[in-house]
This record gives C-alpha cells, structure tokens and sequence, in this order.
C-alpha cells in the first residue's frame, strides 16, 4: 500500500460508515449500547444489515487481500463505531473456513481493542476457524490470552476453543481444552464464567464421559457456569447434578 493510500484509511473508515448509516435505528442506540455493555459510539444497525453491506462490495475490494486487511485492520483499530468495527470482522467471519492463515498476526492483534462480548465473540468465531486449521501460534496464542488477567482475552481463549458449526463442529481433545476451563474457574466476572459454561455444554456432545466426569469433580463451579453446561442434559440428569451441586457447595462451606 502506497504513502497515499495510507493516507485515504480515514477515507474507507467514512466509507464504510456511510453504507452502514442508512440502516442504523436512531430510536435503538441506547438500547444496542446497553445490550453490548459498551463505550463505543452506535448506529443500531442490526447483524443482517452489516453483512449485507459487507457482501455488497467496497470500493477497495478490488486491491490484494494483504492491502484489504491493512485497511480493515486501520478501521478496526480506530473507528469509533461498534458496527464499524464488527463490520470489518463480519469481513473475515464470512471468509469461514477459507480465511487465510497468512491473516492471523494481523487478526490476533485485534483482540486488544475488545471491551464488549458481541465484538470478543466475533473475533472467537474467526480464530476458531484458523484454529481448525491448526494455523501456527493460534493455540499458544489462545494460552497467553488465557492466563491474562483481561476478562475478554480470557473470554476469547475459551469461545475460540470450539468451531461452532453445529453437526459440523470441530472440537479439540479434552487435553487441551480442559486445562484452559480450569484456569478460568475461579474468575467470577460474568462473560467468563457464561464462556465456562458454553465450552463445556457444547463439549459434552463429543466426549460426554470426559466432561461428565469434569462437571462431577467441580461441582462447586460457579452457578452459571452450572447452569449452563448442563442444560441440554435431560431432565433426570439435571436433577440428579443439581443435588449433587447443592451438596457439594453445602459440603465447601461447612
């Protein structure tokens, strides 16, 4: 990319902006804001829309895929809109499986902007996909994020575990999901703890004996965390999990 095209990024940031601004719901920011938990400037534009403006081509499509990510990767990193930034995700979550692993430096850096769960989650969906690819560095990656201490790096190291396609999914052993499930048991913020949850209720459905027996020896997990893994189990086995919970948290406190 040239001097000048570097200097035209604020050029594509308004682009982008502008595409999206005719479907924003003024009446809605407040509660789209509310709903992220989030700091960032909002038009309201729902998910469909976004993807519809993402398909529906930019002006600067037609340059290399590395002078589209360099753009992408400036309107991430600086615009101040929510529907901007997930639009510029929305560009690589539609890429699925083809995405190039060559993006993935780029891609991981975007994570430290994140401060709310639909752009963490985004970002997940993506390095789940280079995950499955077994691109280099992802899983060490997804390590360090996990023994941080920012709750949507910890949140992104669990989510991005599963490539969640439903029938389709591809999910790791347990060796090595597991050891990052344990490591966040213990943080009590929300977004963590409903991430424990969800990898551990998808993961049941490939290695149930693995994850019952996990669920079974952390009973004293937290409630939500509780709740949500176990709620596709059938009735019965609830019961009988919730009991043993109860007992179990009874037992810690005596």
């Amino acid at each position: 990319m040239t001097r000048e095209d570097g200097g035209n990024l604020q050029q594509y940031e308004r682009e982008v902006f502008a595409a999206l601004q005719p479907y924003g719901e003024p009446e809605r920011v407040n509660e789209a804001q509310n709903d992220k938990k989030s700091q960032l400037a909002f038009l309201a534009v729902r998910v469909p829309d976004i993807e519809r403006v993402v398909r529906g081509g930019l002006s600067f499509y037609g340059r290399s895929a590395d002078e589209i990510l360099a753009i992408w990767n400036a309107i991430w990193c600086y615009s101040p809109y929510f529907e901007v930034m997930a639009a510029a995700g929305m560009y690589y979550s539609l890429q699925r499986a083809k995405i190039d692993p060559a993006s993935w430096p780029t891609l991981s850096t975007w994570s430290r902007r994140c401060e709310n769960w639909a752009h963490a989650d985004q970002l997940a969906g993506i390095y789940s996909y280079l995950l499955a690819q077994d691109c280099p560095g992802v899983y060490n990656q997804l390590e360090e994020w996990n023994a941080s201490d920012e709750q949507w790096s910890r949140r992104i190291s669990l989510v991005s575990l599963i490539h969640y396609t439903g029938k389709h999914s591809v999910f790791l052993p347990p060796e090595r999901v597991l050891p990052l499930v344990t490591a966040c048991l213990g943080d009590e913020r929300f977004y963590v703890q409903k991430a424990v949850g969800w990898v551990l209720r998808e993961m049941f459905q490939p290695y149930p004996q693995e994850i019952g027996t996990f669920i079974s020896e952390h009973l004293n997990m937290s409630a939500l965390a509780f709740s949500r893994a176990i709620e596709r189990r059938n009735p019965q086995e609830r019961e009988e999990l919730r009991a043993a919970r109860k007992q179990a948290v009874r037992g810690a406190v005596q």
